[in-house]
């Protein structure tokens, strides 16, 4: 790319601008091929920039199968066969994938005219090509789709219905062979299916002559064939996943990857269609289903239909076997003055009732039996015949006894000698039981709405757009009472989503209205959602094109998959929350356990001083330089408690995260309600601090059978909610109030008060629905307050919410106390068992050097060594067994944690084990969890209680003799 100096002209700098800000590629080469000239497009297209290409071989960035082609045309360029081509190429990006591009190319002549290389543009046409090649194989699956349609047509009926057909839709998908079984009964009554016709493609071997595929066994091989296909599902998917006992028939045919669709005949499993590929494991998407179902689907229409007329042939048989020695009716009419019958048939009387001679005698006869639609056709019939030609009339009579005839009639004109028409001559057939069965055949929509009525899917046709006929399981859907409420009525208004904004199949090339697919949300009447899967396909109903669109509600499977999700990111914030208050506890037990003993030295020296001024040994000192050191005292005493006060704060809120970070414990035990309440505000104070003021109004109450952290995820749901009700900055006029009382001698009530905005009446009854929410977009998944519900129903409680907008909301928590009778909390006690106390030897074991150093000041009455890890430990006990009294132990470490070392020296060193106590500052993974469940050691959490501390350590002590 030659890049513009201040030495270039004005236009030749536009003109360079111009060039980079074009989006297609300007390039130029010399006849070596070597780019000479990249713009800046270059590197959109390519991920390289022009820079690395400049001067080397333009075809390396080309597809390898689109070299030769592209060879040939730069030699006739060069050559001067051709002064410029357009052509399409894959050209290749940094990340080893491609882009399809346009390159136009045409010739670069220098002055005098000789060919010093090429020059063109190269345009990304990938997204244009995509499309075209998905509308192509749209086009390519409905034109076999017609095509085999076609065939199905001209098959006689006594050929084989698979014949031809199968070959159209084998290409049109790709497949490597596609075959039809039928499933039929054998002597013993199971079921068995049979290979009745088959298409490979060139080079694939055929298995029509396979006699292990005629009679083939349902059971227990293909039980899972059987029970998907009787269903009306798909068997599809990759081989090698299938079970082995499928394997082991499909894979010697060499079939990588299949997709089976049932065939059906009158709502009964009757067989099924398959589709092999033999060249590539692929999956079938679901276009490709949908567009192969109505393949499926015509085969069974086709075979349906085979089914009635070898149904209404052998009717038509016995009818000719009864009927073969009568006669049809013939007769003649006179067409001039006076006009009537002058001969007819006697098997009239079979057929109409009235007799020979009641014709004659009433030439009006038949105008009066024939049915008023028909009577312009029987005068035209009588009077005219030269209008008919040879096509045949069918007219309805009234018989004597009330019953309608049809009679086909076939007249011809019988002139005089004078040309003109003189006589009607014509023979009536009697067609009433083959129109009955037409007629039958028409009614057969009545059959298919049976059908829809058993399916358990919600189910409507629908015609331009509007209802005709919808099924009882999509009124009960969409909770109306009757049928008649949804005709007319247009199904995609009872779809939430925007049906143009949701990526879903092109739009049907038919152009036929209410073509629906793809997963919606259904609006019930009274506001409610469903999520449900919509299939649509086209369809005659009553003689017209229509669109039968079928609905699976997948509302539960859809929320058992979002609550899955949402416990998957709990438990990983669950996790996080762990480790990150282990790192925290770690550096705050050094922390606050310094801070302790600074303000104890702190205090120790404040006593001394003010020791020394009682007794006078500091008279060397002015009473103002005295003054000035207890003031400085005061002040350094008051600075540490400050901090020290601020660490507590820390350790408080470290301790609430963890009781909240045990995504995997569900077990239930007694838990204190105002414990869990005041763990939850001090989580929450942030979110309530500007925006109300919180009141706590806590009753006597029992502790509940709950599990701890997920009643504290409960509450910190509800206390967020109700804070995020209250506008920001007007906090003294705003409150949430935390209630708890007695209900009765078995239950709890706790209730989260507060003054927001309320909830409407309308969702109320919604608002514990999964995914709905009152928040605005993008704010909440509407999965908060029913999972809260589902936790506290497991719990054996009960949740209820009461709201007034503009005055606020109440949400109410009933809990199964423990004990029916009130229990106080349990006072802990805080004097110290009196033990013998001597100086013992203390091992502490912890990869962080601070905490080492504090456990060594604190236990400074004893001697201490540290351990900077598990393994170092190891060492140290089993070279001196003997010489601790006591090991402070991590449980938490890297490579040899605390579980390690003390299952090591328990092996080693039976006993030893029993000296043993275990810190740690959280982050337990469940195997170190029930570890410390296990074992009857003492354990103590970081930051330490060191008054707790020191007296487990000297009981440990205590307990050993002392040593010779």
């Amino acid at each position: 790319m030659s890049p513009v100096t201040s030495e270039s002209s004005p236009s030749e700098r536009l003109h360079q601008q111009i060039i980079d800000s074009l989006k297609e590629v300007v390039f130029q080469t010399d006849t070596q091929r070597r780019w000479t000239f990249l713009n800046p497009a270059w590197a959109e297209l390519t991920g390289f920039s022009p820079e690395e290409s400049l001067g080397r071989d333009a075809f390396e960035a080309l597809h390898p199968d689109d070299l030769p082609s592209n060879r040939e045309l730069f030699r006739e360029l060069l050559a001067g066969q051709r002064e410029h081509c357009r052509h399409e190429v894959r050209c290749l990006r940094r990340d080893g994938s491609f882009r399809w591009a346009e390159v136009y190319v045409r010739q670069m002549l220098d002055e005098a005219g000789r060919v010093v290389g090429t020059c063109g543009t190269l345009t990304d046409v990938s997204e244009r090509r995509s499309t075209r090649e998905a509308l192509e194989r749209r086009e390519r699956y409905l034109t076999a789709l017609v095509e085999m349609q076609q065939r199905l047509l001209a098959v006689a009926h006594d050929e084989n219905p698979y014949k031809d057909v199968l070959e159209p839709i084998g290409r049109a998908s790709g497949a490597s062979r596609v075959y039809v079984f039928e499933v039929h009964k054998g002597e013993s009554g199971q079921l068995l299916m049979s290979q009745r016709s088959e298409w490979c493609a060139p080079g694939v071997k055929p298995e029509i002559g396979n006699p292990q595929l005629q009679g083939l066994p349902l059971e227990p091989d293909l039980r899972r064939w059987g029970e998907l296909l009787s269903r009306g599902e798909v068997v599809t998917g990759l081989v090698r996943n299938f079970p082995q006992a499928e394997r082991d028939i499909l894979e010697p045919q060499g079939v990588l990857s299949l997709l089976v669709l049932p065939l059906r005949v009158n709502d009964t499993w009757a067989g099924f269609i398959g589709f092999d590929n033999c060249d590539e494991a692929r999956e079938w998407d679901r276009l490709e289903v949908d567009l192969l179902s109505a393949a499926a689907g015509a085969l069974s229409l086709e075979l349906e239909h085979r089914h009635s007329e070898s149904a209404l042939r052998e009717r038509e048989k016995r009818y000719r076997q009864l009927a073969e020695n009568a006669s049809d009716i013939q007769y003649r009419y006179r067409l001039e003055a006076p006009r009537a019958f002058a001969y007819i048939s006697r098997v009239v009387s079979d057929r109409l009732g009235y007799s020979p001679e009641e014709h004659y005698a009433d030439a009006e006869l038949w105008r009066r039996l024939v049915h008023p639609g028909d009577l312009p056709s029987l005068q035209q019939l009588l009077e005219a015949p030269l209008q008919l030609g040879d096509k045949p009339v069918v007219l309805r009579f009234t018989a004597r006894n009330g019953r309608t005839r049809w009679l086909e009639h076939s007249v011809a004109p019988v002139r005089d000698s004078g040309g003109r028409v003189v006589l009607v001559e014509g023979i009536a057939r009697d067609i009433t039981e083959r129109r009955e069965v037409e007629e039958a055949l028409k009614l057969s929509e009545a059959s298919f709405r049976i059908l829809l009525e058993g399916v358990p899917d919600a189910s409507a046709i629908q015609r331009e757009g509007r209802i005709v006929y919808a099924n009882m399981a999509l009124v009960t859907t969409l909770g109306f009472d009757r049928p008649e409420q949804l005709v007319g009525r247009s199904l995609s208004h009872f779809i939430e989503d925007d049906i143009e904004a949701i990526p879903g199949p092109p739009p049907d090339p038919s152009g036929i209205k209410g073509m629906i697919s793809g997963e919606r949300r259904l609006v019930r009447r009274d506001g409610k959602a469903r999520v449900a899967e919509l299939v649509s396909l086209p369809l005659l109903f009553d003689g017209e094109p229509a669109v039968v669109t079928i609905a699976r509600d997948v509302t539960e499977q859809r929320q058992f998959q979002a609550r899955l999700a949402q416990a998957d990111r709990l438990a990983s914030v669950g996790t996080l929350a762990s480790g990150i208050a282990h790192e925290i506890n770690n550096p705050l037990a050094f922390v606050i356990a310094n801070l302790g003993f600074l303000s104890e030295e702190m205090r120790r020296s404040q006593l001394s001083l003010e020791s020394a001024h009682a007794n006078g040994t500091s008279a060397s000192s002015g009473p103002r330089q005295r003054q000035r050191s207890e003031t400085e005292l005061a002040e350094w005493q008051e600075v540490l408690s400050e901090a020290y006060q601020g660490a507590e704060r820390v350790r408080q809120v470290v301790r609430e995260l963890r009781t909240l970070s045990r995504p995997d414990d569900e077990r239930l035990s007694p838990v204190d309600v105002h414990q869990v309440l005041d763990s939850v505000v001090t989580m929450a104070a942030n979110e309530i601090r500007h925006r109300a003021e919180l009141h706590r109004d806590y009753g006597t109450v029992p502790q509940v059978m709950a599990n701890e952290g997920r009643l504290s995820q409960v509450f910190l749901n509800l206390v967020v909610n109700a804070a995020q009700a209250i506008p920001e900055g007007d906090a003294h006029h705003n409150a949430i109030r935390l209630v708890t009382r007695r209900l009765d001698m078995s239950r709890v009530v706790i209730e989260v008060q507060d003054t927001g905005s309320g909830i409407p009446r309308e969702a109320l009854s919604r608002i514990f629905d999964p995914f709905f929410t009152t928040k605005p977009m993008g704010v909440g998944t509407g999965l908060g307050l029913s999972i809260c519900h589902g936790i506290i129903t497991n719990m054996g409680g009960e949740i209820s919410v009461e709201s007034e907008p503009g005055k606020g909301t109440t949400f109410r928590v009933v809990l199964p106390s423990l004990d029916p009778r009130p229990q106080q909390r349990p006072q802990v006690a805080t004097t110290p068992v009196p033990v013998e106390a001597r100086r013992g030897h203390v091992l502490v074991v912890d990869d962080e050097p601070g905490v080492g150093k504090v456990l060594r000041r604190i236990l400074k009455e004893h001697e201490v060594e540290v351990a900077a890890g598990g393994r170092q430990a190891l060492e140290r006990l089993q070279s001196e067994p003997d010489l601790f009294d006591a090991v402070l132990c991590d449980v938490m470490m890297p490579d040899f944690g605390g579980k390690d070392l003390y299952e090591a020296v328990r092996r080693t060193h039976s006993g030893l084990e029993r000296r043993f106590i275990f810190v740690s500052g959280g982050a337990f993974t469940a195997n170190a969890r029930e570890f410390l469940e296990a074992i009857p050691n003492p354990k103590l959490e970081k930051p330490f209680n060191e008054p707790a501390l020191r007296q487990i350590v000297q009981d440990l002590v205590s307990r050993r003799p002392s040593p010779r």
